[in-house]
């Protein structure tokens, strides 16, 4: 009878097929703990930045202590350049095997869909959150060459001339920080660009700009020295690089708030099974009291996400700025 046959065809290639997927790690089980071996080999850790910047030290000193849990190096690879799409573009085109990891700013999933009219990622789609490693606040500082010793004093100053006074910034997060400023306080203060902070130092320096927001890490030595006066900082707590000096909330701009943050990424499609083990080693590494003394100096406050928070974060933060960069008229492109 043609039934019998055809049966036994069908059973024959149903169970082929299932040997097949099974050695391809496709059939039952087979696929359910991926992270029980992992990692296997080496793991390359893209920073968007060049070597030697804050972002690069907080990416080696991160991926250090997690090559001495997993007993397999974890290698910085530094792709800069392009405000962070060149190695969003590459990591996000990566096989999504936890070995292509990604340490983003905050800007490239939260503000570079508002910059740019044609992203070559989606910030969304694209990539696997892990979690959010550090926050950074920002610093609002004048020169000691002008009298403002108080955020108040900087704002009596621009209300009485406005227009009159400079503030530098380097970067979207601080041009951002500054314009949110000003529309709290309702004063005009001129914006001026620089490529970077060690430039808007020397146009501190050289009376150029009189106020500056910027990171911290490159204002602490002059901070010391008295050259820069730190005036408030940024976030919704004082950071830990300056305890001494109050956050804008606390100078009476009541809700201002302002933190840059590193995280870590994955291509999207990686296995949450191994999402999940990179979470619980990199929060287990940032919880360390050396990594904090070590990284507080550049003044990174150590957090450590889930990654349902980190998205939510993105979320949040994506709505907030994603209009005043239209307001602004801001274009990377």
């Amino acid at each position: 009878m043609p039934t019998v046959p055809l049966l036994g065809s069908v059973a024959r290639r149903t169970a082929l097929l299932l040997s097949v997927l099974t050695v391809m790690g496709l059939g039952t089980g087979a696929h359910a703990q991926p992270s029980a071996d992992y990692p296997a080999k080496a793991v390359r850790l893209v920073v968007p930045f060049p070597p030697g910047g804050p972002a690069d030290v907080l990416g080696r000193a991160i991926a250090q202590r997690l090559a001495e849990k997993w007993g397999q190096p974890v290698v910085v690879d530094n792709k800069g350049g392009a405000n962070t799409l060149i190695a969003a573009q590459e990591v996000a085109r990566a096989v999504p095997d936890g070995y292509t990891l990604f340490m983003p700013l905050d800007s490239t999933y939260t503000m570079n869909p508002a910059l740019y009219s044609r992203l070559p990622y989606d910030p969304v789609k694209d990539f696997a959150s892990i979690s959010i490693v550090a926050r950074q606040s920002l610093v609002l500082t004048a020169t000691d060459r002008t009298p403002f010793k108080t955020v108040a004093d900087l704002v009596a100053a621009a209300k009485a001339n406005p227009g009159s006074i400079n503030y530098g910034s380097s970067t979207t997060s601080t041009q951002l920080a500054g314009e949110l400023f000003t529309r709290q306080t309702a004063i005009k203060l001129v914006q001026v660009p620089y490529r970077g902070a060690s430039e808007v130092l020397k146009g501190m320096l050289s009376g150029d700009v009189q106020v500056a927001f910027d990171g911290i890490a490159a204002n602490v030595p002059h901070i010391k020295t008295g050259k820069v006066r730190a005036l408030a900082t940024t976030a919704a707590t004082r950071s830990a690089a300056l305890p001494d000096v109050p956050t804008l909330a606390e100078a009476g701009l009541k809700g201002y708030e302002l933190v840059m943050w590193n995280a870590l990424s994955a291509p999207a499609g990686t296995p949450r099974p191994i999402i999940d083990k990179i979470n619980k080693d990199v929060v287990e590494v940032v919880k360390r009291q050396d990594i904090k003394d070590q990284l507080k100096v550049f003044g990174f406050e150590m957090a450590g996400t889930t990654p349902e928070e980190m998205n939510e974060t993105i979320r949040k933060e994506t709505a907030k700025y994603a209009p005043l960069i239209r307001d602004l008229g801001l274009k990377m492109d």
